[in-house]
Order: C-alpha cells, then sequence, then structure tokens
C-alpha cells in the first residue's frame, strides 16, 4: 500500500471541507452581527440569533474540527513520508500560512462564543473582510505546494497580493451598493 497517497487523499480531502467549513462560518457571522444591529429587543432579530448560534457551533464542532485534524493528519503523515520537504525554504512559508489558518480557525471560536452573548467589536463589513483572510492563505498554500519553490511564492505574493486589493475593493463597492438600496 502506498501510504503516501493515502495521506495525500485524507490531506486533500480534509482541507476542501475544512476551507468550506471556514468559508460558511464567517459568512454566519456577517448574518448574525446584523442580527445584533437590527437591536437587542426585536423578537425576529433575537430568534435569528438564537438560530445563528446553534448552526455555528455545530458547523464548528462537527465539520470544521474534524476537518481541521483530517487535514492535519494527512499533512503531518506525507511529511514523515518526506522529510526531505522540512529543509526546503518553501514548506517553511507554507506550514507558517498553516499554522496562521490554524490560529484563524481557533479565533472563529472565540468570535462564536462572543456573538451568541453581545455584539463584537466587529462589524459586519468586518467580517466579510475577516472572511478574506482564509482565501488569500489559501492561494499562498497552493501556489507553494504545486510549485515547490521561490518561485511559487513570489507568484502565490504576487497573486495574493492583486487578489487581496481586488477583494478590498468589491467589498467596499458591494457596501456601496447596499447602503444605497437601503434609502
Amino acid at each position: 500500500m502506498n501510504f503516501y497517497f493515502l495521506f495525500k487523499a485524507l490531506h486533500i480531502i480534509g482541507f476542501v471541507a475544512w476551507f468550506a467549513a471556514l468559508f460558511y462560518l464567517v459568512r454566519l457571522f456577517v448574518y448574525h452581527r446584523e442580527a445584533w444591529d437590527a437591536g437587542a429587543d426585536d423578537l425576529e432579530a433575537t430568534v435569528l440569533r438564537k438560530q445563528y448560534h446553534i448552526m455555528e457551533k455545530r458547523l464548528y464542532q462537527i465539520i470544521q474540527n474534524p476537518a481541521l485534524y483530517l487535514t492535519l493528519i494527512g499533512g503531518i503523515g506525507m511529511l514523515i513520508i518526506n522529510p526531505v520537504w522540512l529543509s526546503q525554504p518553501w514548506m517553511h512559508i507554507k506550514l507558517t500560512l498553516v499554522l496562521a489558518l490554524v490560529l484563524y480557525h481557533f479565533s472563529c471560536s472565540k468570535q462564536i462564543k462572543s456573538l451568541a452573548n453581545q455584539p463584537t467589536g466587529i462589524s459586519s463589513f468586518g467580517y466579510r473582510l475577516y472572511n478574506e483572510v482564509p482565501t488569500l492563505i489559501l492561494i499562498g498554500v497552493v501556489m507553494l505546494a504545486v510549485w515547490k519553490s521561490t518561485a511559487g511564492l513570489l507568484i502565490g505574493i504576487g497573486v495574493l497580493f492583486t487578489l487581496g486589493v481586488l477583494f478590498f475593493i468589491a467589498a467596499k463597492l458591494y457596501k456601496r451598493k447596499r447602503l444605497n438600496q437601503e434609502k
């Protein structure tokens, strides 16, 4: 049995599910925050806040956490089989980005708890921007994993920067459009 391919398959399955959960969870934060902005005494908003909290907790515990662990098991398994990768600069950068994503993952747990009790200091627009962080990390990680070189890193940084600027502009335009529609 080729364990490398087994670990690679687990890694791919894990990170696809992990990113899907990350993207959806923070989108729920946007709506949850908007339910808080509707008013603490608004009955419909109260019902929505309770429902969003249930959805967030279940998504985090049932999908996001297991997907994180599956991703890490697959990745660590591939590193055990290919330890030479640990001496290569592209892997150091990739692991740094993965660590940043793991920290982001756990910061989502803090946001779930915070949004359950009161609105956080992050606006719905702030959560929209927060939702782009895993996208930018994903681009960097994929570019590094595919190229396995500093060329991949340079391409990844270029793509990250360009997409970061585009995401920011798109978010600002979307916010302006929504504000104009509300008037």
